[in-house]
């Protein structure tokens, strides 16, 4: 009796083992993936938008928004695909690859024609290293439009974009941070195009400040123009390359600067 006891202790043993090593084999195997950089690390801002107001009263207004809307068409119209690529990862879960490391949110995007769009991540130290593969229906595949790097708490990272999949030029650099506890946020859009607007950026703010908590940095041209405003009511002042102060009220008409 005490013979068939032991053994089945041994046995009881062994399979506990077993089942040991069968979990860590799975937690090893299929590791949590980072969670993706907040969606407006690759958009800006929209409450500024609206139809801009080239009255003679609400001129300011107007003008802001038209410089706005340039980087705006950049990213709605020239990166579309991307940006959408990279919106749609929120929709699905990612898969561990064992034998490469990394994990591949795999998905269709639909932009016109359909695209099959596959986000890669690894782990880095304390950083995730992305790379986005894009492939075209009855066209281009895996083509790498965009990479990336973000810290593994989410606080911070950068993108880097080509311009399309027949040219694959460096185009628009993207540094972003985000302060969960403040409430703060910032996104920084830079043409890097070897081209006439080299160097040109826009960047915004999402701040806690009473009056304003909405910023524009807008570097175009070598000018700086400044945008700022309430993003409930929508006052605002922008102030120019000249460094004069102008302002408009909650109907974007133009007003006295307080």
């Amino acid at each position: 009796m005490k013979l068939t006891l032991q053994k089945i202790s041994k046995k009881s043993m062994v399979f506990a083992m077993a089942l040991g090593v069968f979990a860590t084999s799975c937690t090893k195997e299929n590791p949590t993936a980072p969670n993706l950089p907040p969606s407006n690390s690759m958009s800006m801002d929209n409450s500024f938008s609206g139809a801009a107001n080239k009255t003679e009263s609400g001129i300011y207004y107007g003008l802001s928004a038209l410089a706005v809307g340039h980087f705006n068409t950049i990213l709605a119209v020239n990166l579309a695909v991307p940006v959408a690529s990279f919106k749609e990862a929120f929709k699905h879960e990612a898969v561990y690859d064992v034998n490469k490391k990394e994990w591949v949110w795999s998905y269709n995007v639909v932009s016109g024609v359909t695209y099959t769009a596959k986000l890669h991540a690894s782990l880095d130290g304390d950083n995730v290293k992305w790379s986005m593969l894009v492939s075209q229906e009855n066209g281009f595949q895996d083509f790498e439009w965009y990479t990336g790097v973000s810290k593994k708490d989410g606080s911070a990272g950068t993108w880097s974009l080509n311009k399309a999949a027949n040219a694959k030029v460096a185009y628009i650099q993207i540094e972003w941070s985000k302060d969960a506890t403040a409430g703060t946020s910032q996104t920084k859009f830079t043409h890097v195009e070897p081209v006439v607007g080299n160097g040109n950026y826009i960047l915004w703010k999402s701040t806690a400040d009473a009056e304003f908590n909405r910023y524009y940095d807008i570097y175009k041209d070598q000018a700086l123009t400044q945008i700022m405003w309430n993003s409930s009511d929508r006052h605002g002042k922008v102030i120019d390359s000249g460094n004069a102060s102008h302002c408009w009220n909650t109907v974007q008409e133009d007003g006295a600067c307080q």
